[in-house]
C-alpha cells in the first residue's frame, strides 16, 4: 500500500502547489512582495491613489466646464462651444452650439459609453473634411491659438475634443453628483463677501465634516501647505485649483474628501472589496504554496527511501544515456500531444488571459513526471550498483583512455573539436526544424529543451577546455615558483589527468631534488652566520677584559710619554673594536628586524618645525622654497622620536637630491576628517620624468635599484617605509606625472 499511496499523495500535494501559485499569479498585486499584504491598506495602495488622482483631475476638469455647458443649472445644448472661419481670402465665421457639435460626432461615428469615454465606430462616409480655422474655444478661453496646429483643425477634430470634454464633465455629474458616491468635494471661489462660486456634491456638509469621513485633501488660497492626512498627496491638486480660479485672487479654498466606511456603492467600494479579496487569495495561495512544497519534499524523500532494494523495471535495464535519451523523447512526445489535446480542452473552460498559465502548468507538469520517473530510476541504478557499469560513457572513456589520451595533442584537440562541431550543428539544426515546422507553445517547449542540450554541451566543452587550461596554469604557477626559488612547491595532482598529469610529477620530483640540494646550501650558510655571531660573541668577552686593564693601568700615574701615547692608541684601538663590535650585533637584529623602539608621545607638528629648520639651509643651496602648511594645534602621537626623525629626513632628503631646482617644496601636515590621525605630506616636481608606478618605485628601492639614484645607496624611501610600518604607521606614495607626493600616517593620541 505505502508504495502506491506516496505517489497519490505526492501528486495531491503537486496539485496544492500548482494552486498555489495560480491563486498569486492571478492576482493583481502579483509581483509586488509580501510587504503590501501586513503593512498596507486599500487607502495607501497604489490602487486608491491612482483611482483619486484620476477623480480629482475630473473633478477639476467638472469645475472648468460646468459654466460652459450649463445655463442656470442644466445642460444647454444651444450654448456657443467654438467659432471658426473659412481659410481663405473671405473669413466668414461661423459658430457651433454644443448640440451641432454633438450631432455631427455622432454622423462621425463618435460617442460616449458607460463609463463617459469617447468611442468611434468607424463609418462609411464619403464627405471629405475641410479645413478651418478656429477662432476660439468656450472651454478652453485662455488656449493660445497660435501654432498651426492650434489654429487649423477639421470640424470632425473639433467636435471630437468637444465630446471627450462632455464626457469628462458628465464623470462628475453621473457618477459623483446624481448617484451616491464615496468622494465629496466642495471647491469655492469668492469674487466678493456676497458673489462666489460653489462647485460641490455635499453641500450640506462643512469642511470639518467632510474632513471626518476619512482621507481628505484640503487647499487654501492664502495657505502655502496643502492639509491632508494621504500618505501620498496628490501635488497637482493645487496646480488644478489655481489655475480653475475664474477672479485670479486667493481667496478660494478646495476639498476633496473619500468616505472610507464606502457606504455608497460606487468605484470606490468595489476597489475596496476586491482589494481585500486578493489579499485574502493571496495569502491562500501562499498557504496552499507551503503546503504543497513541504508536502512535496516529504513524500519525494520517503519515495527516495522506497528505492533502496526495488527491482530493476525495464527502463533501468536499458543503459543510464539510453534511459535519459527515452525520457527526454517522452517530454518532447508528450508535450506535443498535450498541445493539441489536453491545452485546446482546457482553454474552453479558461478565459484567454489565463491560457499561457494553463499550457505552462501542463508542460512542467508533464516534465516533472517524466523527470521523477527518470530520476527513481537512477537512484534504484545506484543502489543495484548499476549506474556506472551499463553506461555507455564508461566503455567510451575506456576506449578514450586507452586509444584517445596517449596520442598527440594536436591530435586530441582537433578531434574534439570535430566531434564539438558535430554536435553543436545538429542540435542547432533541430531547433531550426522545430521552429520553422512547430508552432505555439509545443514547439517553443521543444525548442527549449534543445537549447538546453546545446547549452550543456556548450558548458562541457567549455569545462573541458577550462579544466585543461586551469592544469597547464598550475604547472605554470609550479614552474614559476620554483624558478623563483620556492623549491618546496609541489602540484596536487589528484585533479590532473593524462599526460598533463605525468608533466606535474615530474615536475614535482625536480622540485624535490632541488629542495634537497637547497637544504645543503642553507645548511652551509646557516653555519657561517653562527660563525660570525658566535666570534662576535667570543671577541666581546676578552674586549671587554682588555679596555678594563687599560683604564687600571692609565690609574698608575704613568710619567712616561711614550707609554702615555702607546695607552692612548690602545685605548682608542680598543673602543673602536668595541664599536664594531655592537654595530655587528646591532646589523644583526636589524637583518632579523628585531630592532628595539622607544615609544614616546610626540608631538608631530613640533618635530616637523625642527626638520624644516634643519633643511632650509640646506634647501638654498639648489634654490629649493620650503612651502609649510602646519596647524596651530598640537597633533600627539605615539613613535620613536629617533627613528621618526630618520624617516623625515629620508624624505627631506629624497626632495634635496631630485627635486627641480629653483622649485617649490610643499610640506603638509593635517587632521583626517574624523580627528583619528594625522597626516604628514610633502611634495616636489621631479627634475627628471618619472615613468613608474609608485610600487614600482619602492620595489626598485627594496632590490636596490639605483638606476634613478645620484648617490648613497637608494634605499631611503624604503627605510622610510619601513620604519613607518614598523611603528603602526602608513606610508604612501604617489606620482602623477611629474609631481611626486609621500604622505606618512600616524594613528592621533586619544586622551
Amino acid at each position: 500500500m505505502r508504495k502506491h499511496i506516496l505517489p497519490v499523495l505526492h501528486g495531491v500535494f503537486v496539485i496544492f502547489a500548482l494552486l498555489g501559485i495560480g491563486l498569486m499569479f492571478v492576482n493583481s498585486n502579483y509581483g509586488r512582495g509580501l510587504s503590501w499584504i501586513s503593512s498596507e491598506d486599500f487607502e495607501t495602495s497604489e490602487l486608491f491613489n491612482e483611482r483619486l488622482n484620476n477623480d480629482i483631475h475630473y473633478i477639476f476638469d467638472y469645475v472648468n466646464y460646468r459654466d460652459v455647458f450649463e445655463t442656470d443649472g442644466e445642460l444647454d445644448l444651444e450654448k456657443d462651444i467654438a467659432g471658426v472661419s473659412n481659410i481663405g481670402p473671405y473669413e466668414e465665421e461661423t459658430v457651433f452650439t454644443l448640440d451641432d457639435l454633438v450631432r455631427y460626432a455622432r454622423t462621425r461615428g463618435y460617442s460616449l459609453d458607460e463609463n463617459q469615454n469617447v468611442i468611434h465606430v468607424p463609418v462609411e462616409n464619403n464627405n471629405t473634411e475641410i479645413n478651418v480655422k478656429v477662432n476660439w474655444k468656450a472651454y478652453s478661453p485662455v488656449e493660445n491659438l497660435s501654432g498651426p496646429g492650434d489654429v487649423f483643425s477639421t470640424v470632425e477634430d473639433l467636435a471630437k475634443e468637444t465630446l471627450s470634454c462632455l464626457g469628462d464633465y458628465y464623470k462628475v455629474v453621473n457618477f459623483m453628483i446624481e448617484r451616491p458616491s464615496n468622494i465629496y468635494f466642495q471647491i469655492r471661489y469668492k469674487r466678493s463677501l456676497t458673489e462666489s462660486s460653489v462647485y460641490t456634491n455635499a453641500a450640506d456638509k462643512t469642511v470639518d465634516e467632510l474632513k471626518a469621513l476619512g482621507k481628505y485633501c484640503y487647499v487654501q488660497g492664502s495657505s502655502l501647505s496643502m492639509d491632508t492626512n494621504l500618505d501620498q498627496p496628490p501635488a497637482e491638486m493645487t496646480v488644478f485649483a489655481e489655475a480653475s480660479n475664474p477672479y485670479e485672487n486667493s481667496d478660494y479654498y478646495a476639498i476633496i474628501a473619500v468616505d472610507t466606511s464606502y457606504s455608497a456603492n460606487d468605484a470606490y467600494a468595489a476597489d475596496s472589496a476586491s482589494f481585500h479579496r486578493m489579499r485574502v487569495f493571496y495569502i491562500t495561495g501562499l498557504i496552499c504554496l507551503a503546503v504543497g512544497l513541504a508536502g512535496c519534499l516529504v513524500t519525494l524523500y520517503q519515495m527516495i527511501l522506497d528505492c533502496k532494494g526495488r527491482k530493476l523495471i525495464y527502463l533501468d535495464k536499458v543503459s543510464l544515456e539510453g534511459g535519459l535519451v527515452i525520457c527526454l523523447a517522452g517530454i518532447l512526445f508528450f508535450t506535443y500531444i498535450s498541445d493539441k489535446t489536453i491545452c485546446k480542452l482546457l482553454h474552453t473552460l479558461f478565459s484567454i488571459p489565463y491560457w499561457d498559465y494553463i499550457d505552462m502548468v501542463v508542460y512542467l507538469s508533464i516534465t516533472y513526471v517524466i523527470c521523477l520517473i527518470a530520476g527513481f530510476s537512477v537512484i534504484r541504478r545506484y543502489h543495484a550498483h548499476t549506474l556506472w557499469s551499463n553506461s555507455i560513457f564508461r566503455n567510451l572513456r575506456k576506449y578514450f583512455q586507452l586509444y584517445i589520451l596517449h596520442q598527440k595533442f594536436t591530435f586530441r584537440v582537433v578531434l574534439a573539436y570535430l566531434v564539438f562541431l558535430i554536435f553543436n550543428f545538429s542540435l542547432l539544426g533541430g531547433i531550426f526544424l522545430i521552429a520553422m515546422n512547430v508552432s505555439g507553445t509545443a514547439g517553443t517547449v521543444l525548442s527549449a529543451v534543445l537549447g538546453i542540450l546545446l547549452f550543456l554541451l556548450d558548458f562541457w566543452g567549455f569545462h573541458t577546455l577550462f579544466h585543461s587550461a586551469w592544469e597547464q596554469d598550475r604547472i605554470n604557477e609550479a614552474v614559476k615558483n620554483i624558478a623563483s626559488g620556492d623549491t618546496s612547491y609541489q602540484i596536487d595532482t589528484s585533479l590532473f589527468s593524462g599526460k598533463e598529469k605525468v608533466l606535474a610529477e615530474s615536475i614535482n620530483n625536480i622540485g624535490i631534488g632541488l629542495e634537497t640540494a637547497i637544504q645543503e646550501q642553507v645548511k652551509s650558510e646557516r653555519l657561517k652566520a653562527d660563525l660570525i655571531t658566535n666570534v662576535s660573541h667570543d671577541i666581546k668577552t676578552p674586549l671587554t677584559s682588555i679596555i678594563n686593564y687599560v683604564d687600571l693601568i692609565k690609574r698608575e700615574n704613568i710619567q712616561d710619554p711614550k707609554i702615555l701615547d702607546y695607552l692612548k692608541i690602545l685605548d682608542q684601538k680598543s673602543q673602536r673594536l668595541k664599536t664594531l663590535t655592537e654595530d655587528l650585533v646591532e646589523a644583526s637584529k636589524a637583518s632579523s628586524g628585531n630592532l628595539r623602539l622607544d615609544i614616546t608621545d610626540i608631538d608631530f607638528s613640533e618635530i616637523i618645525y625642527q626638520t624644516n629648520g634643519e633643511f632650509e639651509e640646506k634647501f638654498q643651496q639648489r634654490r629649493l622654497e620650503l612651502v609649510t602648511s602646519i596647524p596651530d594645534k598640537r597633533l600627539m602621537i605615539e613613535a620613536d622620536g629617533r627613528r621618526l626623525w630618520r624617516i623625515l629626513e629620508n624624505l627631506y632628503n629624497n626632495a634635496f637630491k631630485y627635486a627641480m631646482e629653483g622649485s617649490r617644496v610643499y610640506v603638509d601636515l593635517k587632521e583626517t576628517d574624523d580627528g583619528s590621525s594625522a597626516v604628514f605630506t610633502i611634495k616636489n616636481v621631479s627634475a627628471s620624468p618619472l615613468n613608474i608606478s609608485p610600487d614600482e618605485l619602492t620595489e626598485r628601492f627594496v632590490r636596490g635599484d639605483v638606476a634613478r639614484t645620484t648617490e648613497g645607496s637608494g634605499l631611503g624611501l624604503s627605510i622610510a617605509q619601513s620604519l613607518t610600518k614598523l611603528q603602526n604607521g602608513t606610508f604612501t606614495l604617489s606620482i602623477d606625472g611629474d609631481l611626486f607626493k609621500a604622505q606618512v600616517e600616524f594613528p592621533i593620541k586619544q586622551n
